[in-house]
């Protein structure tokens, strides 16, 4: 593969974002970048750029835990979006039942 290559990878896990994705998506994603960037071999820069990622909610409460590994700070934010997940559905339920 071409140098281009590597270097749109490298670009593309440096500007990745949840944003419309789901957890397992964007972690999916994250680590299949990754595989790109070499050069990163510190844990607590692997957490900092999966953190930069997410929305400051998630990322907040999980530096708040201080995680010492990535696959750590992964399980923190499925758990944190699973919770988010459950309670957004529980307020469509609640405004769907109000409508009626």
């Amino acid at each position: 593969m071409s140098e281009h290559y590597y270097e749109r990878k490298m670009q593309e896990f440096f500007e990745l974002k949840l944003g419309n994705m789901t957890m397992e998506e964007y972690v999916k994603k994250f680590l299949d970048l990754m595989k790109y960037v070499d050069c990163i071999k510190d844990e607590k820069i692997k957490i900092q750029r999966f953190l930069s990622g997410l929305p400051f909610s998630y990322k907040d409460q999980i530096q708040y835990d201080e995680p010492k590994t990535l696959e750590k700070a992964i399980r923190k934010a499925k758990h944190l979006y699973e919770q988010n997940k459950g309670r957004i559905q529980r307020l469509h339920i609640t405004y769907k039942r109000r409508r009626q």
